[in-house]
């Protein structure tokens, strides 16, 4: 308690002095964020997750089983939109970082992507009957742009909004943990709408075609509460963010220039490589996995259900298991060794169904994916907070080294490569089952229709033990990373002095 000044002292008021903005979100970031804050925040992964699950689950299979695409004309159709959308993440990212208003630098673009994201996921499984060929893959080509272009405008700004949130190296990574936690709320809603009602195999299974449009707009409409409530719930936190980057020029002139200075941080570039690398193989195995489980497996959409909803309680515990890792262990070793888990599970599955020691008939094989894709989502966890959490740590270093924030364009980086699993990855899965001579239009032959078990089991080693081998090499690139706890702590410390000096 400060002294009382003496009874004849005169008094003079003087009014303190403001502080300037950046000291006050300063101070604001180091208050921790209290719970309600953090779910209102983490809500808006809802809609990251389920856009995963339609567009890296379902969309290659009713493009192609479905709809009669090839897979070849599916997968350019996905990747020519990715290579478009390789430019427009760093630019929302960039339109983001530079934006003034009232409502702060990320929320505009949020609130206005909202109902673009409904129109266009909804059209998208809404093929209408007798399009096929050429014309198909220009309707799939359109709605796939402007469904990119709507999920950067909310994905990049929401990502970058939790990277500014808070400057602490720990709480960093429990941002991510509730945006991955509260993200299998979607994964969850969207899995449950199409294996156990619209694609149920009381409502015909998953070649039924009539069960994707009510399936689509039904999760659309969970997505836009998402995106709803973590945009709206968030506004009160707009004055913890850093000011505007004070760029000049025209948007894309800028845009190049802030790129070349981005790629010249090498922690950038290790992250962003190894993510890619990752997700691209992660998405070729994914768009196939649907196949795999229908003609490899034999399962039934009850079981596949069951199946992919064993892997909520794996990104629980790789959670938990990373906030104790978190204490003790480097981002780093935590990533990896979340990516070296994900690599066994997708290598040992088909290798142990191929080498005949799984019973005929029994229900051994339920088992061992159950058990696959639990362990596959502690992985994922480990893998997915140790990503975000270092790439806000490398835009710490990039203010140090180039005077300038950029959580926009760092987080468009892993915007890009997570949708690169979607674009990238499809292509590639699509390219693959065309070279094995793997059949589509399979809807045409029936509920009940089947395959050449030469051609399932090709199919298998592609989206098995080939996906392993790519995850192995993003591994080996995230060993570039340097940017340990002293290493940031002597970044934020540098930083503090450069403002308050």
């Amino acid at each position: 308690m400060a002294d009382s000044a003496p009874a004849t002292a005169p008094t003079l008021s003087v009014a303190a002095p403001e502080p300037p903005a950046e000291t006050a979100a300063q101070a604001l970031r180091r208050h921790p964020l209290g719970l309600g804050l953090l779910g209102f925040y983490g809500s808006g992964a809802i809609v990251d997750a389920s856009s995963t699950v339609f567009l890296g689950t379902f969309l290659y299979f009713y493009l192609t089983a479905v709809c009669g695409l090839s897979g070849t004309l599916a997968g350019l159709a996905l990747g020519i939109s990715l290579a478009v959308d390789s430019f427009i993440d760093p630019l929302f990212g960039s339109l983001s970082d530079n934006s003034r208003s009232r409502f702060g630098r990320r929320h505009p673009f949020m609130l206005g992507s909202i109902i673009p994201i409904m129109a266009c996921l909804g059209l998208l499984f809404s093929v209408p009957i007798g399009l096929k060929g050429a014309g198909l893959m220009a309707y799939v080509l359109a709605l796939s742009l402007g469904l990119r272009m709507s999920l950067s405008a909310f994905g990049v700004p929401f990502i970058a909004l939790g990277g500014e949130l808070s400057d602490n190296y720990n709480e960093r990574s429990t941002i991510v943990a509730f945006r991955v936690g509260l993200g299998a709320i979607g994964t969850i809603s969207i899995l449950v709408l199409g294996y156990g009602v619209f694609l149920s195999a009381k409502a015909g299974g998953q070649l039924h075609r009539a069960g994707y449009a009510p399936f689509a707009w039904s999760g659309a409409m969970v997505m836009a509460a998402a995106a709803l409530l973590s945009t709206l719930g968030t506004l009160r936190a707009r004055d913890r963010l850093h000011g505007a980057a004070h760029g000049d020029g025209h948007a894309l002139g800028r845009l190049v220039k802030e790129m070349a200075e981005v790629f010249r941080n090498s922690s950038f570039m290790f992250l962003f490589t190894a993510c890619l690398v990752f997700f691209v193989g992660f998405g070729a195995a994914g768009a196939l996995t649907l196949h795999a489980s229908t003609f490899f497996w034999r399962l039934t959409p009850s079981n596949i259900l069951l199946i992919s909803l064993s892997g909520i309680p794996g990104l629980m515990v790789g959670i938990a298991v990373t906030g104790v890792m978190t204490r003790a262990f480097e981002k780093r070793t935590i990533a990896i060794t979340g990516l070296g888990l994900i690599a066994l599970c997708q290598l040992t599955p088909v290798s142990v169904r191929l080498s005949g020691l799984l019973p005929p008939g029994s229900t051994a094989p339920v088992v061992m994916l159950m058990t696959s894709t639990l362990v596959a989502s502690i992985g994922v966890a480990m893998a997915l907070v140790g990503f975000q959490s270092m790439m806000a740590d490398a835009a710490d270093e990039h203010d140090l080294l180039f005077g300038a924030r950029r959580e926009g364009l760092y987080f468009a980086g892993i915007s890009f490569a997570a949708k690169a699993s979607s674009g990238l990855g499809v292509m590639i899965a699509g390219l693959a089952a065309d070279a094995i001579g793997f059949p589509n239009n399979l809807a045409a032959r029936g509920l009940h229709a089947s395959v050449p078990w030469g051609k399932a089991m090709e199919l298998a080693l592609i989206y098995g033990p080939g996906a392993s081998v790519i995850t192995m090499l993003g591994i080996l690139l995230l060993f570039g990373y340097r940017i340990d706890r002293a290493a940031h702590a002597r970044i934020i410390d540098a930083l503090a002095a450069r403002r308050n000096g």
